[in-house]
């Protein structure tokens, strides 16, 4: 397909390699201890690393110390796009209306400067998992219930590899 008319010359869609998710990852202590454990199911898939987390209200002692939503958002790598649908369709037919799953478009950029970014024709595809908040005990069990699902998605993915 010609490209031409968007000012470039093959696919916008950031590729992203296990580089990538190395730099991503680089420092643990950035992700917020309440959703640690939903955090790691993820990056323990091989082709998906997070960059992006907060607990919100999953502690109700200390959802004043952090943004009023939980979710985690990924990225995919060497374009298994097809494992990221599959593993967000699931969450939605098991999970239903307590959680949402999306993928967003966001524009890629180049920092530039250390205060400076410039947007460079390219899209990275942010997959997000939310949580709605619910009353504490199904809170607590969905939360579980996620996490086990998603650990048993990334344990089929390495049996099929």
């Amino acid at each position: 397909m010609d490209l031409s008319f968007l000012g470039i010359e093959s696919n916008p869609i950031t590729v992203f390699t296990q580089a990538d998710k190395a730099a991503y990852l680089r420092n643990p202590d950035d992700i917020d201890e309440g959703i640690r454990e939903l955090v790691d199911a993820i990056n323990a898939i091989d082709v998906f690393f997070s960059m992006s987390a907060c607990q919100g209200f999953l502690i109700e002692e200390e959802r004043e110390d952090h943004c009023p939503e939980t979710y985690v958002d990924f990225y995919v790598i060497d374009e298994q796009y097809p494992l990221a649908r599959l593993l967000l369709g699931s969450l939605a037919s098991k999970f239903g209306a307590r959680i949402d799953c999306k993928v967003v478009y966001e524009a890629d950029f180049d920092v530039t400067a250390e205060d400076e970014i410039v947007a460079n024709g390219m899209v990275k595809l942010r997959h997000s998992i939310e949580l709605y908040e619910l009353p504490a005990d199904l809170m607590t069990t969905t939360y579980q219930e996620l996490v086990d699902h998603i650990r048993k998605f990334g344990a089929a993915v390495k049996q099929t590899a």
